[in-house]
């Protein structure tokens, strides 16, 4: 589907999106061509001719072709690719409207297309080649990779992160300054890349712009790479191969309580017959997919040589979970509840080692299932919520008034129930650093409370003594654990009850912004492995 968008300040953008299905459960990936005489014409010519529709159908690409100004991309500011960034997304051009948590309507949200932002690219020819080079250099957590065709970095241009690249008939200080950039130690011919993380690379290989041109980009650069928010200017890590490949995928299974419902599973190859199996269920953030999960966490990739089972749902509303148990909205605790149920029938999980993470809203997910289903539950170790509360406000929440607490002390009741949590939170976050009445406490006291360990206040807002972590731990370590990444840097804080049992981690992986880094959710299984729940609602503690 080609679309024609004008923007309110007469910017024009011809769009591609992949087909008429604006959500979907796999990856979407956005892609921007930079040239200087765009028109129904040219574009027309890209999309058959040089086989741009057929890639974007292929790869699930959303293309956008800005329209740019008279005298080309010479004079344009790099904050103006903004409207174009965004606007990707959004073709009726319409604000998102944001709820009281200060996060997207359900109906913003499932309105519009959802290109991911760790999987956008660019291409520049012309004078789009050097404003691409200048985007490198200018707004470098936008880009996961760029490829140019010509062009030259500005003297002036000071390249500050990574970024995977593809420069032909570049100059030789262009070459050189993204090789400095890329932390380059290796070439092999016409690629040059560093050892330590062989997606910092630059490409050097000729290009013609022709119909083979675009899919070889792709094929070798494009399709490898990520842009994680990680850091100010973001990470480059590798992407996942093919969902199709890699996991049994259930797209609206009408099984498990007679209701539509998608989700992936993932077995452990080579498993011995017989052998009972973990298994780790993951819910993926607001808006994002179980493509979007898995590519974020690699669970799957861990759980293949820890030996556990990993399943990525989707909400049943394909865009959020019902994490706060609003009774006019769809029941994700049943849902989830009847997919614990159909695995443990279809495949040898051991029940007593069920565990659940999941990511920002997914994160409130796991929490919530955890506290409606506790004897179900063995450990958990979410990532990145900001809930309960909104986000960045500081204001007074009775836990009595938040639904998944209140239904969690209901269970409590009837059995002392007891909870393994390791919580990761980014520095970089709406609540760090974490003063009272913030999300952080709110969420943090509350379980502390639930695992019977000592609540002590939290610095007040303004408070410059006080950590910025909130509380420190009974035992605090601080953690590198990050080959690739070696700045990566955890400090742990590890609450202990009364009888000495570690059932509380609130750790902050400093610089990273909204995401899951690449040791997350490894440090969090490493945690909640040792936990088993017995079938009379107890808690095992094992070596």
């Amino acid at each position: 589907m080609l679309c024609r968008k004008q923007f309110r300040h007469g910017e024009t953008m011809y769009i591609f999106y992949p087909g008429s299905q604006q959500r979907t459960p796999f990856k979407r990936s956005g892609l921007f061509l930079l040239m200087d005489e765009v028109n129904e014409q040219t574009v027309s010519a890209l999309l058959g001719q040089y086989g741009l529709e057929q890639l974007c159908m292929d790869e699930d690409i959303i293309l956008g072709i800005p329209v740019p100004p008279p005298g080309g991309w010479d004079n344009v500011s790099s904050s103006a690719m903004r409207i174009f960034y965004d606007g990707l997304s959004n073709p009726e051009d319409i604000p998102f409207e944001l709820s009281r948590e200060g996060i997207p309507t359900l109906a913003s949200m499932l309105r519009f297309w959802h290109p991911m932002n760790d999987v956008r690219y660019v291409i520049g020819l012309g004078t789009g080649a050097s404003y691409a080079l200048r985007l490198a250099a200018e707004q470098p957590a936008w880009w996961a990779g760029l490829c140019v065709l010509g062009g030259n970095l500005p003297p002036e241009a000071r390249l500050i992160a990574p970024m995977p690249v593809w420069l032909s008939a570049c100059d030789a200080s262009t070459v050189k300054r993204f090789c400095q950039a890329n932390q380059v130690d290796t070439r092999d011919g016409e690629l040059c890349y560093c050892h330590r993380n062989p997606w910092q690379r630059v490409v050097t290989t000729p290009l013609c712009c022709n119909a083979s041109a675009f899919r070889l980009v792709w094929n070798r650069l494009f399709r490898h790479v990520r842009r994680i928010n990680t850091c100010s200017t973001g990470d480059i890590t590798s992407r996942m191969e093919d969902a199709h490949q890699i996991f049994r995928c259930f797209i609206e299974d009408e099984r498990l309580d007679s209701m539509p419902h998608t989700w992936f599973e993932h077995i452990p190859a080579d498993t011995a017959p017989g052998k009972k199996l973990p298994m780790v269920i993951f819910f993926h953030g607001g808006s994002d997919n179980p493509a979007e999960a898995a590519e974020m966490t690699r669970l799957h990739e861990l759980g293949q040589q820890e030996g556990f089972v990993t399943v990525y749902p989707w909400a049943t509303n394909r865009c959020s979970w019902n994490s706060g148990l609003n009774p006019e909205l769809e029941d994700d605790i049943s849902y989830i509840t009847a997919l614990i149920q159909s695995m443990l029938r279809r495949y040898p999980i051991d029940p007593e080692r069920i565990y659940l993470s999941g990511f920002s809203n997914g994160a409130a997910m796991a929490m919530s299932m955890a506290l409606c289903h506790p004897g179900l539950i063995a450990g958990i170790f979410p990532i990145d919520s900001n809930w309960p509360g909104r986000r960045g406000i500081y204001e007074e929440i009775d836990w009595h008034t938040v639904l998944p607490f209140a239904k969690g002390m209901e269970q409590k009741a009837l059995c002392d129930y007891l909870m393994p949590i390791w919580y990761t939170y980014g520095s970089r976050e709406l609540s760090y650093p974490v003063r009272r009445r913030s999300s952080q406490q709110h969420q943090y006291d509350f379980w502390k409370m639930y695992n019977h360990i000592t609540i002590s206040p939290t610095p007040e807002v303004g408070d410059t003594e006080g950590c910025d972590y909130g509380v420190p731990g009974d035992l605090q370590e601080t953690l590198y654990p990050c080959t690739t990444f070696p700045k990566h840097r955890y400090e742990v804080q590890r609450f202990y009850d009364s009888s000495d049992r570690n059932l509380y981690n609130y750790v902050v992986m400093y610089d990273k912004g909204h995401e899951v880094a690449p040791m997350d959710a490894a440090l969090g299984w490493n945690y909640v492995r040792a936990f088993r729940r017995l079938s009379d609602g107890t808690l095992k503690q094992i070596s």
